[in-house]
Order: C-alpha cells, then structure tokens, then sequence
C-alpha cells in the first residue's frame, strides 16, 4: 500500500534534523521509499509503500524528536474506482 509522510520541522530543530538526515542511516525496513519533496519552511513529504503499519511507525519514530510527522494512506485510481462500485 501506498502512504504519504507529511513532515514539518520546527526553526529550533532545523540544524539537528539536517546533521542527522545528511547520513541517510535512518532504518527503512518494511519501507521502500519512492520519493521526497522538500519545500521551503522546513516541510516536504515522502511517498512510500509499505505492508504494515509497524514498519511506518518504526521509521517516523526514528525522528519523532525532531519533526512532526504525518502518515496518509494513498489510493490509486483504480482502488478508489473498487470504493465507488460499493
């Protein structure tokens, strides 16, 4: 299944999360990511696909002390087709 992580990192945590995400050491198990945007403000989101919810949570915990981070399960057109025809 497909999840957006929504992230927002606030001014006093922008220099810390920057360090720590400039070692891409950050654990993806269960999680295969297909991209990132970052937009201006210190937000930005990331696309992945993912089985469980655990490995979604096991990855946003690893900088829950940094930024706030939120997960939205994604459709494709085709799954929201099977929604519609009940």
């Amino acid at each position: 299944m497909l999840f957006r992580l929504d992230y927002a990192i606030s001014v006093e945590n922008v220099k810390a999360a920057q360090e720590r995400f400039a070692t891409m050491d950050e654990k993806r198990d269960g999680l295969t990511g297909i991209g990132t945007w970052h937009a201006a403000g210190n937000r930005g989101f990331m696309v992945c696909a993912a089985n469980a919810a655990v490995a979604l949570g096991k990855f946003a915990n690893q900088c829950s002390d940094l930024c706030d981070i939120a997960i939205v399960p994604l459709m494709t057109d085709e799954e929201v087709g099977q929604v519609r025809a009940g």
